[in-house]
């Protein structure tokens, strides 16, 4: 509705559909589980309810989408844990660089408010602790905090090439600039203590972009309130960006939404680009102690009104899985 797009009058072979998901549709496949172990004389042959795996692929949304629209391009699903969001963006930005498609509707969702899911998070001690209030939880780069909290969400947006956009009257919330990966071998949860990775993926990143850090105006963190990840990320930008770092507002959005997972990327992504359109720089709740080994400029609290003609936006995942990207304003 947003893009004002018609879909009746368009060419749907070159129509693509990027959904991802950190995980499959937990919540239908808990339903079926429980079917199963309910009312076990329904499947006397002690087979699995089919419907309960029909719903529970991974590619289940990207399918689901392209179905009900009618889109007959490429249909994709990256899984790429909490950098899932972003790579499905880089995913359908690319299959219109590379010419496969000329629209790509791409994005992604989760809904990870699942006891199985909520109690694996616990184990691997990520989620915030010891709290009163749920809404003051999750502390990105605070010196006291402890996780994030789970939340759940969707963003899809509408990409298609300048062309295109102009020759309907279109108008862009953003020009793709680049998209870059790279990945951080540590461990599930573990990561490089001099931020190696993350440090080149930047800098390999605004390279790719032909821009300079001085030319970013914006950067949206993926700020997960963890202790290592706040650490890491803020190292990775002073080692990519030098003394100007600390002239780059930055934020994350994670206190005010929780962390969404496969959806943090898109939906992070969409808010920044309404902060970009409003030229104005998001806030990072929650930090009200700051901690000496984050010092970059957080945006504490408060959102301060700044032109923003440039963002680059990182996501991190599980396992390693590092994403940039930059966006420019048209």
């Amino acid at each position: 509705h947003d893009a004002k797009f018609d879909f009746e009058d368009c060419n749907r072979q070159r129509f693509g559909c990027v959904v991802g998901t950190s995980k499959g549709g937990f919540q239908s496949f808990k339903k079926s589980a429980q079917q199963f172990a309910n009312h076990p004389a329904n499947h006397p042959d002690k087979s699995f309810p089919l419907a309960g795996l029909e719903e529970f692929p991974a590619n289940r949304a990207s399918v689901e989408v392209a179905t009900t629209l009618n889109l007959q391009g490429a249909v994709l699903c990256p899984v790429a844990a909490c950098a899932t969001g972003l790579v499905s963006l880089m995913q359908g930005a690319n299959l219109i660089a590379n010419g496969y498609c000329d629209t790509v509707l791409a994005g992604s969702s989760d809904a990870s408010l699942q006891e199985i899911l909520l109690g694996s998070y616990n184990r691997m001690g990520v989620l915030a602790k010891n709290f009163e209030n749920p809404q003051t939880a999750c502390k990105p780069f605070d010196k006291t905090r402890n996780g994030f909290l789970v939340g759940e969400g969707a963003a899809m947006f509408l990409l298609e090439e300048a062309a295109f956009a102009e020759a309907r009257g279109a108008t862009p919330y953003a020009e793709w600039v680049t998209g870059h990966l790279a990945t951080d071998i540590s461990g599930l949860t573990s990561l490089e203590e001099d931020a190696t990775s993350l440090t080149w993926l930047i800098q390999n990143c605004l390279q790719q972009a032909k821009m300079s850090p001085s030319e970013i105006d914006y950067i949206n963190l993926h700020g997960t309130a963890t202790r290592l990840n706040d650490i890491y990320e803020t190292n990775a930008l002073k080692k990519a960006c030098g003394r100007t770092i600390y002239d780059i507002p930055c934020s994350s959005f994670k206190g005010a939404l929780g962390h969404l997972l496969g959806a943090a990327g898109s939906v992070e992504t969409a808010f920044s680009l309404l902060a970009m359109r409003d030229n104005i720089i998001p806030p990072t709740l929650n930090l009200t102690t700051p901690d000496p080994q984050c010092d970059l400029n957080y945006t504490p609290h408060i959102a301060s009104s700044q032109t923003v003609n440039s963002l680059l936006k990182l996501s991190f995942g599980f396992g390693g899985h590092l994403a940039a990207a930059v966006l420019r304003a048209v």
